[in-house]
């Protein structure tokens, strides 16, 4: 992760820090620094909201509750960076000034995120248009909803999450997405919309119990990518949708892995496409 450059000032005082915007490459174009430390662990109510642009969110190291840099043309968006000690809410990336060019995409908008793993977080994530590198193996997440519009966006859960999220949530929109560790997240309950576009979604990763999971696609290919060692069941409702499913065994209405009955852990999908293909990948 980037260093500010008044770290050691920051480190000081404790104060939350944010840098005057200067002049990047053309008059209308600003870089804004911002950051935080921790000084309580209460969890927080996190929010990020990116237009358009290229995005990049990673863990940042102890003490810091957030680290951001973004370039941004003024004359389109104004940068976020709030946070609230007493409401235990953090709001950061940048909004449209007006309304009707909010998916206006310049080339060379850019923004760098750093979130503490020392903070349980409550993480909605909001990404419009443009690419995005999304890492959050090891943040302490309760609750995590992501969703992003014309985008190509990459999701790692790397790293297991200290405690057990509440619920995963994603949507996308006409996407590239690929989503990988799902099982890191630790969670009870996994949801994915898709609109138009391909879909990769890996549930590797260190499961701590039974999970269940609903995939709904609606015009495109989604791919499940599941460990051989989860006992799996799915349950398929689709319309003009090709499925290839190797390993798994049809009994009735839904399909069953062949250690179903025995496997230490249970993870149940239920998917539904409309138009594309879903396909099955095993993972040892």
């Amino acid at each position: 992760m980037f260093r500010i450059a008044s770290l050691l000032t920051l480190l000081v005082t404790g104060a939350g820090l944010v840098s005057g915007a200067h002049v990047a490459d053309a008059q209308t174009w600003r870089t804004m620094t911002s950051a935080r430390q921790v000084w309580e662990t209460t969890p927080i109510d996190v929010r990020i909201q990116y237009g358009a642009g290229t995005l990049r969110i990673d863990p940042v190291g102890s003490p810091m509750l957030y680290e951001l840099e973004i370039r941004y043309d003024e004359e389109i968006f104004e940068p976020i960076a709030e946070f609230d000690p007493d409401a235990r809410t953090l709001r950061l990336g940048i909004e449209s000034r007006e309304r009707r060019r909010s998916m206006n995409l310049r080339e060379g908008s850019t923004a760098t995120i750093g979130l503490t793993r020392e903070v349980p977080l409550d993480l909605r994530l909001e990404f419009g248009a443009g690419e995005a590198e999304i890492e959050l193996g090891g943040i302490a997440l309760e609750r995590l909803s992501l969703s992003t519009g014309a985008s190509e966006t990459r999701v790692d859960f790397s790293n297991p999450n200290p405690i057990a999220a509440e619920q995963i949530r994603i949507e996308a929109g006409a996407a590239d997405l690929r989503v990988t560790g799902l099982g890191n997240t630790r969670a009870a309950r996994i949801e994915f919309q898709g609109g138009v576009g391909a879909t990769v979604l890996d549930f590797s990763g260190d499961w701590q119990g039974d999970a269940t999971a609903s995939v709904q696609m609606g015009v495109g290919s989604v791919t499940l990518r599941l460990p051989r060692s989860q006992g799996i069941r799915l349950n398929r409702s689709s319309f003009l949708t090709s499925f290839s499913a190797p390993g798994l065994e049809r009994q009735g209405d839904s399909y069953y892995s062949a250690n179903w009955g025995t496997a230490d852990q249970q993870l149940i999908l239920d998917v539904s496409a409309a138009l594309g293909s879903i396909d099955i990948e095993w993972i040892d």
